[in-house]
């Protein structure tokens, strides 16, 4: 079974790869290296609420949108 973190990170990767956007474009965005943008997808960092709504508006996306596509996986 898969934890929350990695299919979150799923997620985040899906929306990141459906807008074009390169690890290191969002990493610039979030102010982050590449590197921590890797390790996010892969669930290997325990992120909070508000950071996953930053991540969310860097990729222009809604909360809802996202979550729809966390209950259907």
């Amino acid at each position: 079974m898969q934890t929350s973190r990695e299919i979150i990170g799923m997620m985040i990767k899906s929306k990141r790869e459906e807008k074009a956007i390169s690890q290191q474009a969002l990493g610039d965005l979030l102010d982050v290296d590449r590197q921590y943008i890797w390790r996010l997808e892969n669930g290997k960092i325990n992120l909070t609420l508000n950071y996953l709504d930053k991540v969310i508006e860097k990729l222009n996306c809604n909360q809802g949108d996202f979550l729809v596509l966390v209950i259907i996986d």
